[in-house]
């Protein structure tokens, strides 16, 4: 996936949502539904890699018997989750996840700039869009 990150990078393309919802619209059905699955996949095993690295594998053994990583993919459930669970450091958590999935899509990570979990699965949503429609 991050060669096909590089020719998205190297298109000149930018991550506004009018380009995204042109890409996507562009697609046919089905690349969009796997577009979405391979996000998907990669999503939630960014998000039981991060999570095990920073907590333990004893931790995540546990949230992923009590059900919490259940809705990896789905943002605002995984966030309210993990924010009912561990309150602040959630935004942590998710800063770590979103590094470690940027690092797997080829897409710059800037620490220093304001932070948002959804937007920032919707840059890397937007880079599997845009890599489908490359293939």
């Amino acid at each position: 996936m991050t060669a096909m990150a590089s020719r998205v990078r190297e298109s000149g393309w930018n991550n506004s949502l009018d380009n995204f919802e042109s890409v996507s619209k562009s697609l046919s059905p089905d690349q969009r539904f796997a577009a979405e699955k391979e996000f998907s996949v990669v999503l939630v095993s960014t998000v039981r890699e991060a999570v095990g690295n920073a907590l333990g594998r004893n931790v995540l053994e546990i949230l992923t018997s009590k059900g919490l990583l259940d809705d990896a993919s789905n943002s605002k459930e995984f966030d309210r989750k993990l924010e009912l669970l561990f309150g602040n450091g959630a935004a942590v958590l998710e800063r770590i996840v979103v590094k470690d999935l940027n690092r797997k899509l080829g897409i710059r990570y800037d620490s220093e700039a304001s932070f948002d979990y959804e937007k920032s699965l919707e840059t890397a949503r937007e880079t599997c869009f845009m890599e489908s429609r490359l293939k």
